[in-house]
């Protein structure tokens, strides 16, 4: 099973949380990120992904117009291909001051065609007078990622049981 975490690097904070889901991962489900700059879809289409998760840092538009192209790319390579992931997540990273409503859900919804948009979008806060994430964003991205953890776990059991039933059949 193959994980790929892509951001949309602003000032750092998306590649660091990336990593950080990257290390409280990569024990239970192979991880791979990258820069949304620096990696075509296409490759992750020819990787046969099985779970995406696409990290923005944002300003004003919501995803950023970045990450909205390559998922637009992605969308009409994995088409093609008929590919059709397990799981898609997102999470994002606004300013503190800044009020948004996130389409995030739907954006994935429509560009991606996974089986599950799974767990809820992560939303972490950047305090721009101290230009640090808020307090706490460890604990949330902790929680976040736990709750991948446990799908991968229960996802895995259950495609187990079903190869299992199977070789039952015959």
């Amino acid at each position: 099973m193959k994980l790929w975490i892509i951001y949309k690097e602003g000032i750092g904070f998306s590649k660091i949380i990336a990593e950080m889901l990257q290390d409280r991962l990569e024990d239970y489900i192979d991880v791979s990120l990258g820069n949304a700059k620096k990696i075509d879809p296409a490759f992750l289409v020819e990787e046969r992904l099985d779970y995406l998760i696409v990290g923005d840092y944002i300003s004003e538009v919501i995803p950023s117009l970045e990450i909205q192209n390559w998922l637009l790319k992605y969308l009409e390579i994995s088409k093609k291909t008929n590919l059709i992931i397990k799981a898609v997540s997102g999470f994002y990273i606004v300013l503190a001051d800044i009020k948004i409503e996130p389409f995030w859900v739907e954006f994935l919804k429509d560009n991606i065609n996974p089986e599950i948009i799974y767990p809820p979008i992560l939303c972490l806060k950047l305090n721009r007078a101290e230009l640090a994430l808020e307090n706490g964003a460890y604990d949330i991205v902790k929680d976040y990622s736990n709750k991948f953890i446990e799908y991968f776990i229960n996802n895995n059991n259950n495609n187990k049981k079903e190869v299992s039933s199977r070789k039952n059949d015959f």
